[in-house]
């Protein structure tokens, strides 16, 4: 084949692939965020490392995926919740359990599409089990007999991870306090109303707690099993399949080219598995 016939085709070639790319119909999806590290549904005390802002990456969708997300932002996880019951979004940007556990409560289905790493380019969420730094006890087996403070349902990682690194490990407590949040949870630890708590990981460097803690003062006795930290999710009855692999398609690339630094990770990887037998009939 001459080789002005070859470059003619690779042209055309060429060419069809930025056109079809172009003309791709736009795609609107609407999600509430509840995002650890963003800095509008983070409190200001953590905003030195929960500082992502999302704007930059949505203009790249927009302008290079002709996909326009429209983000609402959420610091209080109830109203979270409810935003994700009145039906108003496609889905939601969050810690995975948030959303799924509301499957429940109502009858939506929820796609893991993506997960969105941290600023450490990390993807996964454990509770820690943690004593103050001075405690007598030393490992998971002196807490039998002890008092403990986790989470409550609306949190996997403090409820139902630890009760399952409890039960694997025979622990018998005497009594087994449940609270929301880890400031309460750390609260009661060293105000000496309990032996140990369970903690989300993160929650030394990027929640309210470290107004008052810090990791030197404690003892990290276990990890609960690891599950996926932030994930995109989309609603099934919402978005079609084919918009949800264009969407997931979209910001794995955007994250392969680069992420803004405003996203302050190397941005979204394909979600881990991860089936909650909680929520299995």
């Amino acid at each position: 084949m001459k080789k002005w016939i070859l470059f003619a085709l690779l042209a055309v070639i060429s060419g069809g692939c930025q056109s079809s790319k172009k003309e791709q119909k736009p795609l609107v999806i609407k999600l509430a965020v509840n995002d650890i590290y963003c800095k509008k549904t983070a409190c200001k005390c953590v905003h030195y490392i929960a500082a992502r802002e999302y704007e930059e990456m949505q203009a790249l969708l927009k302008t290079n995926y002709n996909i326009e997300l429209q983000l609402d932002y959420f610091m209080d996880t109830y109203a979270f919740e409810d935003a994700l019951l009145s039906k108003k979004y496609d889905g939601a940007i969050c810690k995975p359990w948030l959303a799924l556990k509301l499957e429940k409560k109502s009858d939506v289905e929820y796609d893991r599409i993506a997960d969105l790493l941290d600023p450490s380019n990390n993807q996964w969420l454990t509770g820690i089990v943690i004593v103050p730094k001075n405690s007598s006890i030393k490992s998971l087996k002196d807490l039998t007999g002890k008092t403990i403070v986790i989470g409550d349902a609306d949190s996997y990682e403090k409820q139902y991870a630890a009760q399952r690194l409890f039960a694997k490990n025979r622990i018998q407590f005497k009594k087994i306090i449940q609270r929301a949040s880890c400031i309460e949870n750390i609260g009661k630890l060293l105000d000496g109303e309990v032996d140990a708590a369970v903690i989300s990981d993160y929650s030394l460097e990027a929640d309210c707690a470290v107004d008052f803690a810090k990791p030197a003062d404690f003892h990290i006795l276990a990890h609960t099993e690891k599950i996926p930290l932030t994930s995109v999710l989309i609603e099934d009855d919402k978005i079609s399949d084919e918009a949800a692999d264009r969407f997931q398609a979209a910001l794995l690339d955007l994250s392969k080219k680069g992420m803004p630094k405003t996203m302050l990770s190397k941005g979204f990887v394909k979600p881990a598995k991860w089936n909650p037998p909680e929520l299995e009939d």
